[in-house]
């Protein structure tokens, strides 16, 4: 009989040890995303948490369908923020500073390296096109878009993703604690929102 019962706590223990480091996670992401709760009406949108996924507030803005996902820091990993705003573009290009992923950078390169011939922009901004290359030129030869890229990055973004089913903007943060607010959530949305209307 105490055979049997130390096999069954050999068996359960790992899944009681499992089920509980789980609902201290959501729990705790829970108590978290309370403050989402608060912030998502001033910016149109509805805060959603569930169990296994990350945190996030769907909504509108200004008639366009947006997402703010919300993911929280590990041991070795700041905490991330993505907004994503769905929108289809006629290309797919990501830009961000050069040297954001040291090394990696040479490792991994995608896409046509697209350069506009402003020295400046060219310095500052890595641009590559993974689809519709002339497109994406063509996007990023008009000043005005150019200017509206480097005022993202300069607002913090690490990185700007245009995508044929939306437009993706990341920033490191801690955003489930104090770094959101429904101030800054607003204006990170106008901020993207600006980027569609240069099309």
């Amino acid at each position: 009989m105490m055979s049997i019962l130390k096999e069954w706590l050999e068996l359960l223990l790992p899944l009681l040890i499992f089920v509980g480091l789980f609902l201290l996670r959501y729990v705790t992401q829970f108590v978290k995303a309370k403050r989402l709760k608060e912030i998502a009406p001033y910016i149109n949108g509805q805060a959603v948490v569930w169990p296994f996924s990350s945190p996030k507030i769907r909504g509108t803005y200004m008639g366009i369908p947006y997402q703010m996902v919300f993911l929280p820091a590990g041991r070795n990993s700041p905490g991330r923020m993505q907004i994503k705003l769905s929108f289809s573009f006629p290309f797919e290009l990501e830009v961000r500073r050069p040297g954001a992923m040291p090394g990696l950078e040479q490792l991994f390169q995608r896409g046509k390296l697209i350069e506009t011939g402003d020295e400046a922009f060219d310095e500052a901004v890595l641009a590559r096109a993974d689809r519709e290359p002339d497109k994406a030129e063509l996007f990023l030869d008009n000043p005005v878009n150019r200017e509206s890229v480097v005022e993202v990055l300069d607002a913090g973004f690490e990185n700007v993703r245009f995508t044929e089913k939306e437009l993706v903007l990341a920033r490191q943060g801690d955003f489930l604690g104090d770094d959101l607010t429904p101030e800054s959530a607003l204006a990170d949305l106008a901020l993207a929102a600006r980027l569609m209307q240069r099309l």
